[in-house]
């Protein structure tokens, strides 16, 4: 679809002032957060990456498998390189451009077309490839791993950050990068999005939502546990929600498969009432990949190779309840990774 539009396609990555995870995908590395550069997709040609001088050995070390490696002395290099290596028509990426770049990336292709690919890339993200599902399922059985020692670590007067750094390590112990880290005690699980104080565990809920990243790939899981004595009007009125949250993501289970109509996964969250934020989204290159959120307005229809972040919930005054896996999509039903 994408050589339909264009001759070539230019991803920059400059992790310093912005990143492209994009490049994850083709380079078959984590090597936005390390690694400097352009990448040039090119038309039934190898793929060429012109690496920042400074990695530039260990780029050429890494990557050159499946690409070609370059570099460059002055800024006249790259535009040379560019002008010879990219076609009459080129894509570019807006997502993770600034404009200075864009900007000097019409200086360097001045007298080539230059095409806007977002909608194209959108396309190419949707749908993984046999080795990004590899990638994922490392990352989804690491998450789970950490997510089952969780329950050990659990003793009365830790705090949230605490429990944040024993999964960051235990990620950087197995030999895994974080993508995120998500730790919520008691009234701090009713917000969406916590960010992990000093606030020391008691009685109560337990919301952790994180993911392990394996070679630029996320994972994404989200579980809510009960901590302390299981009794009392705050825990029934915790398990009552805890099972309906469980119910709905059973409910979306049971349709979950190649031609299902977003819109039916977000009509099971009706027996949660209203959901602030989506009932979930595509998984890859970034957390928060394509296929986007699943929500009421949604008109997509699940396709085999999607993969899916389900993540239904409860929030209370007093607790907030996710409960949330990672799902491929297969012509007739899933595989939870």
């Amino acid at each position: 679809m994408i050589w339909d539009k264009m001759d070539s396609l230019i991803l920059r990555n400059f992790h310093d002032y912005w990143e492209d995870p994009l490049i994850n995908k083709y380079l078959g590395e984590e090597a936005s957060k390390h690694f400097e550069g352009i990448l040039i997709l090119r038309k039934n040609k190898k793929q060429i990456w012109i690496s920042h001088p400074f990695n530039f050995e260990q780029a050429k070390e890494l990557f050159s498998k499946n690409s070609i490696v370059k570099t460059y002395n002055r800024m006249d290099d790259i535009s040379k390189i560019l002008k010879k290596e990219t076609g009459k028509v080129v894509g570019y990426n807006p997502r993770h451009q600034t404009v200075l770049s864009f900007r000097n990336l019409k200086k360097f292709l001045k007298g080539k077309k230059l095409v806007d690919a977002e909608s194209e890339l959108e396309g190419e993200r949707e749908i993984k490839t046999k080795n990004e599902v590899q990638r994922l399922s490392k990352a989804a059985k690491e998450t789970r791993k950490v997510m089952k020692l969780i329950p050990r670590w659990l003793k009365k007067g830790i705090t949230e950050k605490e429990i944040e750094e024993k999964i960051r390590g235990q990620f950087r112990k197995d030999g895994f990068e974080t993508s995120f880290c998500i730790v919520a005690f008691n009234e701090n699980s009713s917000h969406i999005h916590h960010t992990a104080t000093n606030k020391k565990l008691s009685r109560g809920a337990i919301l952790i939502d994180t993911g392990a990243k394996y070679k630029g790939y996320s994972a994404d899981q989200s579980i809510t546990l009960w901590f302390g004595e299981k009794k009392g009007k705050e825990y029934e009125e915790f398990a009552r929600e805890w099972e309906k949250v469980r119910e709905c993501l059973n409910n979306v289970e049971s349709i979950l498969k190649e031609g299902t109509k977003a819109k039916q996964l977000w009509d099971c969250t009706k027996i949660l009432g209203e959901l602030p934020h989506s009932l979930g989204h595509g998984v890859g290159v970034e957390v928060h990949d394509f296929p986007s959120g699943i929500g009421k307005k949604c008109n997509w229809i699940l396709k085999e190779g999607m993969v899916l972040a389900i993540e239904p919930a409860s929030y209370k005054k007093k607790f907030g309840i996710r409960i949330e896996d990672t799902y491929l999509i297969k012509k007739k039903g899933f595989k939870k990774l």
